[in-house]
């Protein structure tokens, strides 16, 4: 009868770190392609990813079971089994096709923005890359940027430099982007900001620069935040696993600016606090005031108009005519539902409502001559809906 656990190798060992707290096996036909993986982590970030998750299962691999589970990441597939000790064996572990071939769609992940020295336009190149240039730089640090919302990465390509600019104005010279062969990293995001996927492959991509121990200037505009901030909570939710793949360096090579922070989770107070616990190098975050999607702009709004609108229900004039626009019999109201709802509202709508709550707008109107203040008043409301559900939050840098 042969002995079954000679077939076994142990690649990650309990207790060898904090919180590493199972083994974790491949099989002997396996572990030429482990070694394959932790020997090019370092210049892959998508089998940085995969060593993450392997190293993750050590930690929290979850409950005992008969069956093999799967687990598929972006570049890679794991089937494994947890056994009644509690190890983890590793039965089936590929690098899938996804981290090698060639995209010229729209696919999520890492391209390289360079600018065109004929046209000085700023292109997208249409291949996904798997490591930043870290030796490129400008002015002692390589940049990078993690988008927003943008129609495809083209656009993303050439707005993001607009952004990265006016955050790194003390260490940029906008003259001097036109010169030689300037290029930028872009962590483009099809639509999937709120997805694990591409904050697990965010994570990676910051821990793949921190095992280089590369200096980076990161600049994360809009959704991207919420997509950077969950990059962040991985990796300081298991602190062992981050310094096992990031070979023990820290972070403080890294540095980070916020461009119009949107969605969940992006008030500046949350991102700074997120920031200094990770240990990478908070330098600032600036936010649009007419984009409602900007969590610090949208309670700056409901704050003001809290101050003159808990005085007024529907009444005659201009302000009773918007309030019975937006079906809200009272102010409280109206701005209790925009701090709620104001991503699920259609533009129409909530230009209405953002009449009535946004950013000081009601205070033209109260106690004043309306007619006199009209045409300001009409120019911010048409200037939140742009920013807000238009395209004006992409053009804004502060």
């Amino acid at each position: 009868m042969k002995n079954n656990t000679l077939r076994w190798i142990a690649v990650v060992n309990s207790g060898e770190s904090p919180n590493i707290n199972r083994n974790v096996f491949v099989s002997s036909q396996l572990y030429d392609t482990w070694m394959t993986i932790k020997n090019e982590y370092i210049g892959n970030y998508y089998k940085t990813n995969l060593i993450r998750a392997i190293y993750s299962l050590a930690t929290t691999p979850g409950g005992r079971s008969l069956s093999t589970k799967n687990l598929e990441i972006d570049g890679a597939k794991i089937n494994y089994l947890i056994t009644p000790q509690g190890d983890v064996r590793i039965h089936f572990l590929a690098v899938t096709s996804d981290n090698t071939l060639d995209n010229t769609d729209q696919s999520s992940g890492l391209y390289r923005v360079r600018i065109d020295r004929i046209t000085q336009e700023w292109t997208t190149d249409s291949r996904r890359l798997r490591l930043m240039d870290y030796n490129h730089r400008w002015n002692n640090a390589h940049y990078a940027a993690v988008s927003g919302s943008f129609e495809d990465k083209e656009e993303a390509g050439r707005l993001l430099i607009k952004h990265i600019v006016p955050a790194y104005k003390a260490a940029l010279n906008p003259k001097d982007l036109n010169i030689g062969n300037k290029h930028y990293s872009l962590f483009w995001q099809n639509r999937d900001h709120s997805t694990k996927s591409n904050s697990r492959k965010l994570a990676a991509l910051i821990q793949q620069a921190q095992a280089n121990n590369a200096t980076i200037n990161w600049l994360v505009h809009g959704e991207g935040a919420g997509t950077f901030a969950q990059a962040l909570q991985h990796l300081i939710e298991q602190p062992s696993v981050s310094r096992l793949v990031a070979m023990q360096n820290t972070l403080e090579n890294q540095s980070v600016f916020f461009s119009n922070p949107r969605g969940k989770n992006t008030k500046e107070e949350k991102l700074k606090e997120l920031c200094e616990t990770a240990g990478i190098r908070w330098l600032g975050s600036k936010h649009n005031r007419m984009d409602l999607k900007n969590p610090d702009a949208r309670q700056a709004a409901i704050d003001g108009a809290m101050v003159v609108g808990s005085k007024f229900t529907v009444g005659g004039g201009i302000t009773g005519g918007l309030l019975a626009a937006t079906g809200f019999d009272k102010v409280e109201k109206a701005i209790a539902s925009v701090h709620k709802t104001v991503d699920l509202l259609s533009p129409n709508l909530a230009a209405n409502i953002a009449i009535i709550s946004g950013f000081g707008l009601l205070g033209y109107i109260v106690g004043t001559d309306a007619k006199k203040h009209t045409s300001s008043y009409i120019r911010n409301v048409f200037g939140v809906k742009e920013n807000t559900w238009g395209n004006g939050h992409k053009h804004w840098a502060g």
